[in-house]
């Protein structure tokens, strides 16, 4: 331990005592330096770390904020309102006037970002005229005045009104046109063909649109509708003409038609195979109805852009009326197949200052004269449209230019009108038949003043969208809107936008839009004489190019306003799944509406004519013949022709009154008699002329569409007592 310790003092600092020591031993001890103790300087503390929490940006909510979305919120709630029937009119009409006052307050203020306009600085150009082709029209078209006269589409009459087409569209055509390197570049493809196809993002998106739009349009096409009435047995019988080589070019069954329908449905029966049937009628119109709709999508496009000319494309596809006009097997979509094209090709020309679009706006204006009489507005809305435009600032010191361009296109509308202005001439009567026991006196006297029940039209016309589409049900659902209630709400949300807009900006096709509803609507609101029959869905189709413009622009716009106002991405990306999901819920009530409402409606409105035929077909193929077998009219029963189509005779009338039973006595094949089961007398007198015939009734899935049948075994050859089976 003493060895321990004295280690531990070696450690030790020496004391003076020490020293004193060292020197009585002659070893002294060092007297150590001063050590200057190093002093650290003084370091402040550090303050305390404290974590970073990264602020959320404070959002501050603003009138901007809340008008759009109130408006909107208040809009469908109105719309709902209305299609339902709940609730009181007078709540929706208010609910509608304050979401279009905010939905006006937000575009005054700039809520709402204002549309690109795309004008070009070019100006319009006088026209330049071929004369030598201007000539050549000129007298091809009067050899097609008088070739028509026989009201025939001969080989003469074809080439010489095809002739005087192109003779015009050339002779007014703005640039060269070189044929000889056309035909060059033609022969080169065709040497080496090749086709190169590319599609970007959006393109790919329009592309997958048109591909939900056609299983709405087709799905179930056979079966939805499923019955025909008479006016089905009038358009078959005029395809029956053409397919035994009738060619009229105004078809005078069924107080006149015009020609399109019937040459598409007959080449329809020959290149498909389906014959003298709905479903040949069914397919042309329902790929008529489709066609329109890359045509809405352009027209709308210029309108808005290419978000408005989907958002336009997707409503008008799914949507219940121009779905259900389309199905029908009718020449209704015959109206907004050439309106979409004739605005379109207006208002890009227009735009572009390009003549040779106005051209075709003529030209397509034309051809639809060929296709619907209603579609006879549409060279009074494309010569409204021009008018407006001329009206604006966008035609100062142009206008003359201007109307020269309308002038030309009026004449290629009138070169291709050309075989029905003889009809119309050498047939007034039937030509205007329609039109003038619409408006006039001349079929039933009109009951009040005219000027009276016209306001009334238009006011019940303007309110078809989004209150009554009117009371024919077999082209339409009875009672209820044209438009869903989503889309309602936003169509009338774009009227009031665009009322604003045009007010602000005065742009003139904002204006255009709004005016050309009612124009677009005359062949339904000028029905003076049967009040009744307005609203009409079909007369009115060709307004649908518009009206899911206008409803397009409020629905394109909520992506836009909340980019513009949130400034954050999920608030965008949350605004897309608000736009997709309200389409959803519109596509899936009108899927409802066409496939099942209307479909149940329809079959249970019109008569089981199908029935009837499969057992005259079954009864033909087995004991007897289609000879032998009739159906005995009755009041406001089945229409006899379409009997005979459905089994396999297109011209033959079943109809066998009672009055004729006698004529049938000496018959010695078996027959079948196809009677109303409330027809006691005809009944009657089958049993007492034909005691040996056997009476069984068909049990209809459809409460009230039974029918009996009466079967007369032969004479000879035949058991008697065999009757056939109801399939």
């Amino acid at each position: 331990m003493e060895e321990n310790h004295s280690r531990e003092n070696e450690h030790l600092e020496p004391t003076v005592l020490d020293w004193f020591k060292s020197l009585f031993r002659l070893r002294p001890i060092p007297i150590p330096e001063e050590v200057v103790p190093k002093v650290k300087p003084k370091v402040k503390p550090a303050p305390p770390v404290i974590p970073v929490v990264k602020e959320r940006p404070t959002i501050r909510v603003t009138a901007a904020h809340l008008r759009i979305p109130i408006a909107l919120f208040l809009a469908l709630m109105a719309q709902f309102g209305l299609e339902q029937r709940s609730g009181s009119v007078t709540t929706s009409i208010v609910l509608y006037v304050i979401a279009a006052g905010l939905l006006g307050w937000a575009f005054w203020v700039g809520d709402i970002p204002a549309a690109s306009e795309l004008k070009s600085r070019k100006r319009f150009r006088a026209i330049t005229v071929r004369v030598p082709f201007l000539t050549a029209s000129l007298f091809l078209s009067v050899l097609t005045f008088i070739a028509s006269g026989d009201n025939r589409f001969d080989t003469m009459t074809l080439v010489v009104w095809i002739g005087s087409i192109f003779c015009i569209t050339f002779s007014l055509w703005e640039g060269e046109i070189e044929p000889r390197r056309i035909w060059d570049k033609i022969r080169k493809w065709l040497s080496t063909p090749k086709v190169n196809i590319k599609f970007d993002g959006w393109q790919i998106l329009v592309l997958l649109s048109l591909i939900l739009i056609a299983y709405f349009r087709f799905v179930d096409l056979n079966s939805v509708p499923y019955e025909m009435w008479s006016d089905q047995a009038e358009k078959l019988l005029d395809v029956t003409d053409v397919l035994n080589g009738k060619h009229s070019i105004y078809f005078p069954r069924n107080t006149g038609r015009e020609a399109i329908q019937f040459y598409l449905a007959a080449a329809t029966a020959k290149v498909l195979g389906t014959g003298i049937s709905f479903l040949t009628l069914k397919i042309g119109t329902a790929l008529i109805g489709f066609i329109t709709l890359p045509y809405i999508y352009l027209f709308a496009r210029e309108v808005g852009g290419r978000e408005v000319g989907l958002a336009a494309l997707l409503l008008a596809g799914v949507a219940y009326w121009p779905n259900t006009i389309s199905r029908l097997g009718l020449r209704f979509p015959l109206y907004p197949v050439f309106t979409a094209p004739v605005l379109y090709y207006m208002a890009r020309g227009l735009r572009l200052k390009k003549r040779n679009q106005l051209l075709l706006a003529g030209l397509f204006a034309g051809i639809g004269l060929h296709g619907y009489s209603p579609a006879r507005v549409v060279p009074i809305a494309f010569a409204v449209g021009i008018a407006i435009y001329a009206l604006h600032r966008e035609a100062r010191n142009q206008r003359k230019k201007i109307f020269n361009w309308l002038i030309a296109a009026g004449l290629i509308s009138l070169v291709v009108f050309m075989p029905l202005i003889r009809i119309a001439i050498i047939q007034p009567d039937l030509f205007l038949l329609r039109t003038v026991t619409r408006m006039t006196g001349a079929e039933q006297a009109i009951q009040g003043s005219p000027w009276r029940i016209l306001l009334e039209n238009i006011w019940r016309g303007l309110t078809m969208f989004g209150w009554d589409n009117g009371k024919i049900w077999v082209i339409s659902i009875p009672n209820r809107p044209a438009l869903d209630w989503i889309t309602g709400a936003l169509f009338h949300l774009g009227i009031a936008l665009v009322a604003v807009r045009y007010i602000k900006q005065r742009n003139w096709m904002d204006l255009f839009l709004l005016v050309s509803i009612p124009i677009l609507m005359l062949p339904s609101t000028l029905s003076i004489a049967f009040p009744d029959e307005n609203p009409a869905p079909n007369r009115a189709s060709g307004v649908m190019v518009p009206v899911f413009t206008l409803a397009a622009i409020p629905l394109a716009m909520i992506p836009k306003w909340v980019r513009k106002h949130w400034d954050d991405r999920r608030a965008y990306g949350m605004s897309l799944i608000v736009v997709v999901g309200m389409f959803l819920i519109s596509a899936d009530m009108n899927y409802r509406l066409v496939l099942e409402d209307f479909s149940t409606m329809h079959q249970a409105g019109t008569w089981n004519t199908s029935d009837v035929g499969h057992v005259i077909r079954g009864f033909a193929e087995s004991v007897g013949s289609y000879e032998t077998a009739y159906v005995v009219p009755y009041p406001h029963w089945m229409d006899t022709r379409l009997v005979g189509m459905v089994a396999g005779k297109p011209t033959k009338d079943y109809a066998l009154w009672p009055e004729n039973f006698e004529e049938v006595l000496g018959e010695q094949r078996a027959q079948l008699f196809i009677v109303n089961v409330n027809d006691v007398e005809a009944l009657e007198k089958l049993r007492e002329l034909f005691p040996s015939g056997k009476e069984s009734r068909w049990f209809s899935q459809l409460e009230g569409k039974d029918f009996l049948m009466y079967f007369v075994p032969p004479e000879i050859g035949t058991d008697r007592n065999l009757i056939p089976e109801p399939e």
